[in-house]
């Protein structure tokens, strides 16, 4: 396997942004700040909040759009429900996850979201 030094940057995540010196082929790799993956800004600074809230919204539009399915009392039970919720709805909001780093304060983001989406799937005020 081989490196494209033309093609390849680098990017160093933390509180410590010092700039990096590293070499291929005696060509120094361009350090960037952000780089985009599966759709998700990644940041040096590694605030990943802004990108969480982001997919959060995209995954209530799509909650909307299904709302029919998920909130009707035709004879489909909430387990039945809950995994149409699991399949259609929070695959959307998964989607490129692998990439976040996890505070307390982006579990209680997503927490919060997926108790919305219960309260609204049970109808729970």
């Amino acid at each position: 396997m081989e490196i494209n030094a033309k093609k390849t940057k680098t990017m160093r995540i933390g509180r410590d942004t010092k700039a990096l010196t590293i070499t291929v082929e005696n060509a120094v790799l361009e350090q960037v700040s952000k780089h985009s993956y599966l759709g998700h800004m990644i940041t040096e600074d590694d605030a990943i909040l802004k990108e969480v809230q982001i997919r959060i919204e995209k995954t209530r539009q799509k909650f909307w759009e299904n709302k029919e399915l998920l909130q009707r009392n035709d004879g489909l039970n909430n387990n039945t429900k809950k995994r149409i919720l699991a399949c259609y709805i929070f695959s959307v909001f998964n989607y490129g996850c692998e990439a976040w780093t996890y505070s307390k304060t982006v579990q209680k983001k997503i927490q919060t979201f997926e108790m919305w989406c219960y309260r609204r799937l049970l109808k729970v005020p």
